[in-house]
């Protein structure tokens, strides 16, 4: 048996096991027994264990003592566990001499007989049952038995009907993995899945099966679509991180802010797309909300930068503003990105060169290989006239990094080098 085949008879037999109606029993014939409770005590004990064999015969005495189906029943699927068939079908035939209209005693054969792969008697039997009992349970369970068979296109049909009485999403989500991984109708799973969500809803079931056929077919409209209408449901942060990853690789950076704006409200995913789009002006505006909001003087230092890189001209108000914030952050925080901004910001204004310079030292404590915090340290030397000095550091940042600033920096302090020499 294939390993689908062993996956698909383990969730029959879950349905078959739990969606049953109670038997047709003859009460004349159950019986008292006094150790009743003391063998039920017994057998479970023992089936919990993993020790079926004994287990099972427990439940065999229960039934001889009480004929009681419950015990009878269990004590076919412990035999059928073991791969004891031969008791198994004596049970059976025991069972169904006892209670020939039984239900449950018919769907427990014809389980026996798929196991014994004896694949005629087993479709017989299901059509006759569904010919005295067309309920939505018995359809569900003969989608099952053709679906163990391989009947794809049979076992589809019964699906559909079982699915047509109560709009069952478990039976759905079966009906649509026969359509896309067997029959190979991806549209038809796609459409199914699709009108359940738009009539009866969005369930997380039914939502993540159709999430997963998109994302093999890799539809990302499908993707966003489903997802949207997960997140209207659940109003889960994920959900909502997940659509909007979605639509900034689909460059969808308008969409990705609407959604936030309108859905999520989600302030740091929303400055996250605002700095994508190098946006600074909405991304300051983002992170001051965010920070009235934590008093987290991170978004403060976030917000001397956003400002700065934003500004059109950089003038002597402008370096006043950012500098007022970055003094206020650095008193508490030691965060090499805000101490090399900063720093650079002094030496390249000419505002405190050797300040700047003593602030890149200190972000150089924590990343001492960063190209672009050597970078500053190369310009705060030059600017102070100490070009040798500089060079030895402008030298080893451009093999890592020939950006435009670098590059800029790199020929001055070498024009500075060449004067020097002359």
């Amino acid at each position: 048996m294939s390993r689908y085949s062993v996956v698909f008879l383990l969730i029959f037999f879950f349905f078959a096991g739990c969606a049953t109606k109670a038997p047709n029993i003859k009460k004349q014939i159950i019986k008292s027994y006094k150790y009743e409770n003391r063998y039920i005590l017994y057998g479970s004990m023992l089936a919990q264990e993993g020790d079926y064999k004994q287990a099972k015969k427990y439940f065999y005495l229960l039934y001889e003592h009480t004929k009681k189906i419950e015990y009878l029943k269990e004590a076919i699927e412990l035999s059928i566990k073991i791969k004891d068939f031969d008791n198994a079908e004596m049970y059976i035939k025991e069972g169904l001499k006892d209670y020939p209209n039984n239900i449950k005693l018919q769907k427990e054969n014809i389980k026996y007989l798929l196991y014994k792969k004896q694949y005629k008697k087993s479709e017989k039997l299901t059509l006759k049952l569904l010919k005295n009992n067309k309920s939505e349970k018995n359809y569900e369970f003969a989608g099952f038995v053709f679906l163990t068979m391989k009947n794809y296109n049979l076992a589809l049909k019964f699906f559909e009907r079982a699915y047509s009485v109560n709009y069952n999403e478990n039976i759905l989500s079966v009906i649509s993995d026969i359509l896309y991984k067997y029959l190979n109708r991806k549209k038809d799973a796609i459409a199914y899945l699709e009108t359940h969500i738009r009539l009866i809803g969005c369930s997380e079931k039914i939502c993540h099966q159709l999430l997963a056929i998109y994302g093999q077919d890799n539809d990302i409209n499908g993707l966003i679509s489903v997802y949207e209408r997960l997140y209207k449901k659940t109003k889960n942060p994920e959900t909502a991180h997940k659509i909007v990853e979605l639509l900034m690789y689909q460059g969808d950076r308008q969409g990705a802010i609407r959604f936030l704006k309108y859905n999520d409200n989600n302030e740091k995913l929303l400055l996250h797309v605002y700095l994508s789009m190098q946006d600074f002006k909405n991304a300051y505006n983002v992170a001051k909300k965010l920070y009235i909001k934590t008093n987290n003087l991170n978004y403060l230092g976030k917000m001397a930068i956003y400002e700065f890189e934003g500004a059109k001209i950089k003038n002597k108000k402008l370096v006043k503003s950012v500098s007022h914030k970055f003094e206020k952050v650095i008193k508490k925080i030691k965060n090499p990105l805000y101490l090399n901004y900063y720093g650079y910001i002094l030496i390249n204004y000419n505002i405190n060169i050797k300040k700047g310079i003593k602030l890149v030292k200190e972000a150089l404590k924590n990343n001492p290989n960063s190209p672009y915090y050597l970078d500053s340290l190369a310009w705060g030397y030059y600017k102070l006239g100490l070009c040798k000095k500089a060079e030895k550091i402008i030298d080893k940042v451009y093999q890592m990094s020939q950006d435009s600033e670098v590059k800029k920096h790199y020929n001055k302090i070498k024009k500075c080098i060449r004067k020097e020499e002359k």
